[in-house]
């Protein structure tokens, strides 16, 4: 179980600190990816600034519990009730059929949110709610390296297909072949 918790530290480590880069790297990253929020949740700019700020802060917390063990587990907490929050955000843009909003979720984009969007945060709840229960379910004793490299290595794995999901998509997108 030991491994379940390092692969589920590192991979919503991993998960958050892109995103968090992502959207703090500069003043217009920042801006984007606040004019998105407004307009996912439908809301004004104001409002936007306010759940831009809570969500960085979020991510920043996330990142710092998730990194130390003692605070792993309210970490993995955090991390499930602000991708559930981000969720939310997801499907109710998609009800509104706000479908050419771009999420925004690991910085500038262009894909507008989608389906996919929703089931992502889905599995990364998934994997943060198995890591948080074997952490809490699991043997006492330590972990070996060769193991911990595994884990890390399919940690590393999921947050490249997490974050260029919407490029990997891309790929799979049928091509008009009309001329």
């Amino acid at each position: 179980m030991g491994y379940v918790v390092v692969f589920g530290q590192l991979l919503v480590l991993g998960i958050f600190l892109v995103s968090l880069v992502g959207k703090v790297r500069s003043r217009q990253a920042y801006r984007e990816f606040i004019t998105a929020t407004g307009r996912l949740l439908a809301v004004g700019p104001g409002r936007a600034r306010w759940l831009g700020l809570l969500a960085v802060a979020a991510e920043a917390a996330i990142v710092v519990l998730v990194a130390v063990p003692v605070t792993a587990s309210v970490g993995f907490v955090l991390a499930v009730v602000t991708l559930g929050g981000f969720g939310y955000a997801l499907v109710r843009a998609l009800r509104r059929e706000e479908k050419a909003a771009p999420c925004h979720c690991f910085g500038a984009s262009e894909t507008p949110v989608g389906r996919r969007h929703v089931i992502r945060n889905l599995v990364l709840i998934v994997a943060a709610l198995a890591a948080l229960g074997a952490a809490f379910t699991g043997t006492p004793g330590g972990v070996e390296i060769p193991g911990v490299v595994i884990a890390a290595a399919a940690a590393a794995m999921c947050v490249l297909v997490v974050v260029r999901l919407d490029d990997i998509a891309e790929l799979f997108r049928p091509v008009d072949v009309r001329r």
